[in-house]
This record gives structure tokens, C-alpha cells and sequence, in this order.
């Protein structure tokens, strides 16, 4: 029993290990800046760029992440002439790289496409000026008369076009004067 004791022990020290190089830094999860009710506005060149309201706005010093909870936003061309606007549950926004993920309820009015945008999971990517969705996320679109709802939703603000990976359903509807101008 004396003999087993130490080597019992041995097994015990040997056996756990602690890392304690996997501390999360203060910066990583305490926001540097919270807001609540908040509404804000962004400026360039004396011109307003973007405006969002939102319940809630968490930024972290750490990688540049905002996080806004129930927002409504509006973005400006550079002549002022409001351009998108719309409003999501959440919104994470990596202003550095350009990147912005909404997610729940999420409805977005393209003036410059006259286009609407329903859905329940977005990324847009600023540089490249994309709205995409995931392979099996549903995105509805309305422009004019068309209701379009499909999966794998791409959109280029570049070429001002919109495409589904899948199988799209929809309803368009037309006018009579129009239909028959056409005959």
C-alpha cells in the first residue's frame, strides 16, 4: 500500500494538465463601446452616408465587430440620395473588411434596383458590392410586378442582376393596358 500510494499520486500530477495559455483577453468578449436605443449617423464629405437605429450596439476594440440587436439602417450615395435601406433582428458588421451579416426577419429595399429583399440570413460584402444567402436559405424578391422566392440567392450591385442556385416559384402579374400594348 506504501508503494502504491506515490505512484498513485505520480499518475494524478502527470494526469492533469492546465493550459493557461488559452485566456481570453478582456477585449474579446467586454465591449469597448454599448449602446442602447441608440440612433447614429455617419458622415463623409460633410454628406451623410449611413444612418442606423437600433435597440442595442456592441462594438469590441479587439477585431472591429459591431453587433447591433433589432436595427433599421439607411445608406447615401455620395450625393446624398438615399440608396438601400432596411432593418434586420441582428446585425454583425466588420466595417474594416466590409463584411455585414444580418439575420432574423431581415427586409431590404434596393431604390437603385427598385428591388425588395426578404429573408432570414444575408451577407453582404462591400467590396465586391454582393448580397448572398446560404445554399439552403430561403430569399423572397419583389421588383415591380414579380414575387420570386427561391434558395442560394446571389445578388451583384455591380451588374445589377440576381440569380437562385435551385428551383424558384413565384407569381407575376400583369397589367392589361401593358399586355395588350404588346399584342
Amino acid at each position: 500500500m506504501k508503494r502504491l500510494f506515490p505512484l498513485l499520486a505520480a499518475v494524478v500530477v502527470w494526469g492533469c494538465s492546465l493550459d493557461y495559455g488559452k485566456t481570453a483577453s478582456v477585449e474579446d468578449v467586454v465591449p469597448e463601446f454599448l449602446f442602447t436605443d441608440v440612433q447614429f449617423s455617419r458622415y463623409e464629405d460633410n454628406a451623410v452616408t449611413v444612418e442606423i437605429a437600433a435597440e442595442r450596439i456592441e462594438q469590441y476594440k479587439s477585431d472591429g465587430a459591431s453587433y447591433a440587436r433589432r436595427a433599421t439602417f439607411k445608406t447615401f450615395d455620395g450625393e446624398g440620395t438615399l440608396d438601400t435601406e432596411g432593418s434586420c433582428n441582428l446585425l454583425a458588421a466588420n466595417t474594416q473588411d466590409e463584411l455585414y451579416l444580418m439575420f432574423d426577419d431581415i427586409s431590404l429595399i434596393l431604390h437603385t434596383q427598385d428591388m425588395r429583399i426578404f429573408a432570414d440570413v444575408l451577407k453582404y460584402n462591400g467590396k465586391n458590392e454582393q448580397i448572398t444567402s446560404g445554399r439552403d436559405d430561403e430569399v423572397s424578391i419583389e421588383k415591380k410586378d414579380t414575387v420570386i422566392t427561391g434558395r442560394g440567392f446571389s445578388s451583384s450591385g455591380v451588374s445589377k442582376s440576381f440569380s437562385f442556385l435551385g428551383q424558384v416559384t413565384g407569381d407575376i402579374t400583369a397589367d392589361d393596358e401593358e399586355s395588350g400594348a404588346e399584342e
